[in-house]
C-alpha cells in the first residue's frame, strides 16, 4: 500500500512515461505544480518506491521507469477509465458494420481495431468445429453451374459455385437440398461431416449421378471451412514501429515470428477466454521473453451467452491504457452483438 504522498508522485510518474517513454528524474517531477514538494523529499520518496520494486533506473539514465510490478499495480489500483462517448460507441459500431458474414466481421474488427488504438491487434477465431450448419441452399445459375449456399451460426455466409458435367435439373436439386437439410441441420460442421463421410458409400451407390456430385461438392465445402489453418487474425503490425522501444530490428523480428508461430499467442488467448472481462499483461505475464517491454490487452466476445474468441491488442509496456482498454473492451462487445444478429 502506498501512502497518499508515494502514491501521488508513483501517479504523475507513471503519466510522464506513459506519454513521452523517457526515464523520468526527481527533478521533473519536483517541478510539477501538484506535487508542492522539494527535490530531496522526491528523491526519497522515489528511492522508497525503488525498493518497494515499482520503478528502476535504467542504465543509461539516473531517471526512473515502472518495472512490471509498477505497471501492475498502477493498472490494478491507480488507473480509472473513462466510458466512450455515445457518438464514439456508434462510429465504432457503423465501421463494423461493413462486414458481410462471420468471417469478414472478424477481419473488419481486427483493422478497426488496430486503427482504434494505433497498436497491433488480435483475433481468436471462433472453432471451426463447433460451429452449427443451419441451412443449405442450391441455386442454378445455368444449365451446368450451381451456386452452392451453406449457413453457420445464423451468421456465418458461405458460396461456392460448382461446374457440373450432365445437365441441371431443378427438381434433383431441390430434393438434394431437401436430403441435406434433414441429415444435417442443427449439426456441428464435424458432425455433418461425419454424416456423409458415413454415407457416401451409400449415397453413390443409390443416387443418381447429379445428386452424387452435389453431395460430394457440399462435403468438399464442409471440409474446407474445417480445415481452415489460421487460429488468430492479425492487423497493424507495422504499427509498433512508432514506438522507439520495440522498433529496433531484431526485436520486431522476433515479435513478427511470434505471431507467425501461433503458439504462444494462441495460449495467451485461450486463458483469455478463461477469465471475465478485460486482462492486461504486461512483460513477463505474456509468458514469453519476446514480450518484455509489451503489453497484451485482450478480453472475450460473446453471442448468446456463448464465449466465442478473443479481441486484444499488442504494444509497448508504455500505451496509452486509459484509450485502449476502454476501445478493446467496447469493439468486443459490439462484435458479439453483431455476430449475434
Amino acid at each position: 500500500m502506498l501512502n497518499d504522498r508515494s502514491q501521488l508522485l508513483f501517479k504523475n510518474l507513471m503519466g510522464l512515461y506513459l506519454n513521452d517513454g523517457k526515464p523520468v528524474g526527481s527533478s521533473t517531477l519536483a517541478k510539477l505544480p501538484e506535487i508542492g514538494l522539494s527535490s530531496a523529499t522526491v528523491r526519497n520518496v522515489m528511492a522508497d518506491l525503488e525498493r518497494m520494486g515499482l520503478i528502476h533506473s535504467p542504465h543509461t539514465s539516473a531517471g526512473r521507469v515502472p518495472t512490471d510490478q509498477g505497471y501492475r499495480l498502477f493498472l490494478d489500483s491507480i488507473l480509472t477509465y473513462k466510458p466512450l462517448s455515445n457518438q464514439r460507441v456508434e462510429s465504432i459500431r457503423s465501421e463494423l458494420t461493413l462486414g458481410l458474414n462471420q468471417d469478414e466481421l472478424l477481419e473488419n474488427a481486427s483493422k478497426v481495431l488496430s486503427d482504434l488504438t494505433g497498436l497491433t491487434s488480435l483475433v481468436l477465431m471462433p472453432n471451426k468445429e463447433r460451429e452449427v450448419l443451419r441451412h443449405i441452399d442450391f441455386i442454378a445459375l445455368s444449365d451446368k453451374r450451381v451456386l452452392v449456399v451453406l449457413v453457420f451460426n445464423d451468421q456465418d455466409v458461405q458460396n461456392r459455385i460448382i461446374e457440373l458435367d450432365g445437365g441441371l435439373s431443378i427438381d434433383e436439386l431441390q430434393k438434394t437440398a431437401n436430403f441435406l437439410n434433414e441429415n444435417c441441420l442443427g449439426k456441428t460442421l464435424s458432425e455433418a461431416k461425419g454424416m456423409l463421410v458415413s454415407r457416401m458409400d451409400k449415397i453413390r451407390a443409390t443416387a443418381n449421378e447429379f445428386m452424387s456430385s452435389i453431395v460430394e461438392a457440399t462435403d468438399f465445402i464442409l471440409t474446407e471451412q474445417l480445415e481452415k489453418k489460421v487460429p488468430f487474425l492479425v492487423s497493424g503490425k507495422t504499427n509498433l514501429l512508432n514506438y522507439k522501444e520495440l522498433a529496433d530490428s531484431e526485436k520486431l523480428k522476433a515479435l513478427f515470428n511470434a505471431f507467425d508461430q501461433h503458439n504462444e499467442v494462441v495460449n495467451l488467448l485461450d486463458k483469455s477466454m478463461q477469465a471475465q472481462g478485460v486482462q492486461v499483461f504486461v512483460g513477463g505475464e505474456c509468458g514469453n521473453p519476446i514480450y518484455q517491454d509489451c503489453s497484451i490487452v485482450t478480453t472475450p466476445y460473446i453471442s448468446d451467452g456463448e464465449i466465442l474468441g478473443v479481441l486484444g491488442v499488442v504494444g509497448p509496456s508504455r500505451m496509452n491504457y486509459e484509450k485502449v482498454v476502454p476501445n478493446v473492451d467496447v469493439t468486443a462487445k459490439i462484435l458479439g452483438s453483431l455476430l449475434k444478429k
